[in-house]
């Protein structure tokens, strides 16, 4: 595993408090739940302690690249030298999602938004120049706040291969939404539910493992998929062959654009086999055209048997509470201050911002009065009418 990204989210149970949770990406691109903690809040001890309980106690594997917002805790925790996830033991990147909400609140401007997706999500240094002059053009100061914030951590083409094509903390939060139910137990229940969930989520993917191991399969089903598609986009490209030694050649696509590649060097000006770890269609094409097997090329990471080892890992079936050993500590009370005072349940303490609001989707229109912004259960004309 090369990638973890990290986030939090909020508890709605009896108590306060935050679930943080870090997650993994494999080689068939499905997540892997690394670790999770339950804290006071989000604040740089918080971030600091389950980061360190990340390396002490989980994985000790330098290089792993790390995704998450730009909370100032995290921020701080990453780059503090004693917690061990300062470069070269990680390198910490931004999610674009994020990344385009903060400029999104300060500069309020969806068409700047879009280019700097754009820039982001560029693969090559070229494309994003000039999604960036066009950024400068358009508003100077925008250019300079981008430029302010080292650009290899929210850009792809400035990444040098290390979060695989991954953008978002998106990994983190699809498994948010399938803890969601579970954040509204009592601790105990959510810790229980979530070791059940956790083990059949391995089972299945353990047993997908040894399947392909059994039949002889080189890679994971995602990179099988990519890779024959790529295969059937490099039929159709023209090659032109300059050095055989280096295996240094000039291709070119239906739509005209050209590139080059050297075989020797593992690298093509598309940035795309660097970016995902595996062969571009241009790659491919040029590996057809000289005979050479492309699946050389992709990364272990993406291998059957990588894939097999990172879910080969047991969960150990659960003692009855009778037969626990025997507890010799001091008894652990929440705080007063974490309880949730009242009934009811408890309101939404999330922080919507315009990431919340999907673009196109109309305000809420009264069925009674026929006004935007409200629903006839809440209108104010019901007597009027």
């Amino acid at each position: 595993m090369e990638i973890m990204s990290i986030d939090g989210t909020h508890l709605y149970g009896k108590y306060k408090g935050k679930l943080l949770i870090a997650m993994g990406c494999d080689g068939n691109n499905q997540l892997f739940p690394l670790a999770f903690a339950i804290t006071e809040g989000e604040n740089t001890d918080s971030w600091g302690w389950f980061l360190a309980c990340i390396r002490n106690r989980v994985t000790k594997r330098m290089g792993i690249c790390v995704i998450s917002d730009r909370h100032p805790g995290i921020m701080a925790a990453m780059s503090d030298p004693h917690l061990g996830w300062a470069a070269p033991s990680a390198y910490h990147r931004i999610c674009m999602r994020h990344f385009a909400s903060n400029f999104m609140t300060r500069f309020k401007d969806k068409i700047l938004k879009n280019l700097v997706c754009r820039a982001a999500l560029a693969t090559t240094v070229p494309k994003f120049n000039k999604h960036m002059n066009t950024i400068g053009r358009i508003n100077s100061e925008a250019l300079h706040w981008l430029e302010s914030i080292p650009v290899h951590i929210w850009a792809l083409s400035h990444d040098e291969g290390r979060r695989y094509g991954l953008m978002t903390t998106n990994i983190s939060e699809v498994f948010n939404s399938v803890l969601k139910g579970a954040r509204s137990l009592p601790v105990t229940a959510l810790v229980q539910l979530t070791f059940f969930r956790l083990n059949a989520y391995f089972v299945a993917r353990r047993e997908l493992g040894a399947n392909r191991l059994a039949s002889a399969e080189q890679f994971t089903p995602y990179v099988d998929s990519q890779l024959q598609g790529r295969v059937v986009k490099g039929g159709c490209m023209e090659i032109v062959l300059y050095d055989h030694v280096k295996g240094l050649f000039h291709v070119k696509s239906r739509r005209g654009r050209t590139h080059r590649l050297s075989l020797h060097e593992k690298n093509c000006t598309c940035g795309k086999t660097l970016i995902y770890g595996f062969p571009c269609s241009h790659m491919i094409a040029a590996c057809q055209y000289r005979c050479v097997d492309f699946r050389m090329f992709v990364d272990g990471y993406y291998s059957t048997r990588s894939y097999y080892d990172t879910w080969a890992s047991l969960f150990h079936p659960l003692l009855n509470e009778d037969e626990w050993p025997l507890y010799d500590g001091p008894t652990i009370v929440p705080p007063d201050s974490m309880q949730r005072m009242g009934s009811g349940r408890p309101k939404s303490t999330r922080l919507h911002n315009e990431m919340d609001v999907r673009e196109g989707i109309t305000s809420t229109t009264c069925g009674l009065c026929k006004q935007l912004g409200h629903n006839r259960r809440s209108c104010k004309n019901r007597n009027q009418l």
